[in-house]
């Protein structure tokens, strides 16, 4: 069943509006009946003696559940590297200034490795790559929380979601010197935000990250690509020709409805939403109708599941941050076909600061009859 969206995105705000109060009203579970009557215990300690190949087999598991060492994440990165530029015909992880590898499957851990190149394994331009791809992971992750703080003026609340973020790096991340740089830097952020509301401090330290991303110059987010809307849109014209191409081999015609009961359906798996959105606007008439109300039907219900996501059951502050970060990737043309505007990032911002108000005030010993006569 097709869901449609474009038209009216206020939907998917009433949808919000519904979690969250489902999110509130959640029964509780009644409290199991106990059965007082004395019983006799029919237990008795057992000792169990282990052999020496379960103790070996016991060791092995702790042993490999245990994180990687500096050393073992620093040569695996150096053959990554090294598969890296065979791959691509590369010998830099930098081009033009740019990021030239592809991060994505590397964990915070072994970026921090190479940032960090304690073990000098690293070139120059592979410790600025994952410096840089460091840095970037954290301002996706803080993203939702500076569109708050410069709406609401509260910047505390920015610098205390980076001390946590942080916070969650893994022992040998922590004793590196940029941690530890960035860790004071935002501590020091932090102090400087609670005794100034309204501004975000200035802190003058280079290694404060929060800085970074709030001095960043405004460039297009992580899900919209470089390439122009006509090379992706020409890319997708590719893409459905060659489909339509096996489907004929196969002796079908390529269909783009659920509906029929003959023929190839089209498959969007390899379509990002990007240039789905493209699809769907159609502004050159590069796309049949049918073919344009397929990817805006596709963009539509891969919106409402990101959406379903969003309520993960951590409170209506924590699902309008993942709301808000959803908002935040998508690309200008996404938010053109589904009808998002920036009246629904500010309805999201008004959800959480009611919220964070009430859990202040509730917090502060004020009390909800506090809140209710503020």
């Amino acid at each position: 069943m097709s869901i449609s969206v474009g038209s009216n995105a206020t939907s998917y705000l009433s949808y919000a509006g519904n979690a969250y109060g489902a999110g509130g009203t959640a029964s509780k579970a009644s409290p199991a009946s106990t059965d007082t009557t004395d019983t006799p215990s029919s237990s008795s300690s057992t000792s169990v003696t282990l052999s020496d190949e379960a103790k070996a087999y016991l060791a092995k598991t702790a042993a490999e559940s245990e994180p990687p060492s500096v050393a073992t994440l620093t040569t695996q990165a150096r053959a990554w590297f090294d598969q890296q530029y065979a791959a691509l015909g590369t010998s830099s992880a930098m081009l033009d200034g740019q990021v030239a590898v592809d991060f994505s499957g590397q964990t915070r851990a072994t970026l921090s490795v190479i940032a960090d190149n304690a073990n000098g394994q690293f070139s120059k331009d592979e410790v600025t790559a994952a410096t840089r791809t460091l840095q970037s992971r954290f301002n996706d992750a803080m993203s939702p929380y500076v569109v708050i703080a410069r709406h609401t003026g509260d910047y505390a609340s920015l610098y205390a979601a980076a001390s946590d973020y942080l916070d969650q790096a893994g022992s040998d991340e922590k004793a590196t010197r940029a941690w530890n740089d960035q860790k004071q830097a935002v501590l020091d952020g932090l102090a400087e935000a609670r005794a100034s509301f309204g501004k975000a401090p200035v802190t003058g330290n280079d290694a404060d990250p929060v800085r970074a991303l709030l001095d960043k110059a405004p460039t297009q987010n992580s899900t919209t690509s470089d390439s122009s809307p006509d090379t992706l849109g020409a890319n997708a014209r590719a893409m459905l020709d060659a489909q339509a191409g096996r489907a004929r081999d196969n002796g079908k015609d390529l269909v783009f409805t659920g509906g029929r009961q003959t023929g190839q359906q089209v498959d969007f798996t390899d379509f990002d939403n990007r240039t789905l959105a493209i699809m769907a606007l159609n502004a050159d008439a590069s796309f049949s109708a049918q073919e344009a109300s397929a990817a805006k039907t596709e963009l539509n219900q891969r919106t409402r599941g990101t959406l379903v996501n969003a309520f993960g059951g951590g409170g209506i502050q924590a699902n309008s941050l993942a709301l808000l970060q959803q908002y935040q990737n998508m690309s200008p043309e996404e938010r053109s076909v589904l009808g998002f505007t920036d009246d629904y990032a500010n309805r999201i911002i008004a959800n959480y600061r009611t919220a964070s108000s009430i859990q202040n005030n509730l917090g502060s010993g004020g009390g909800l009859a506090a809140y209710l006569s503020a």
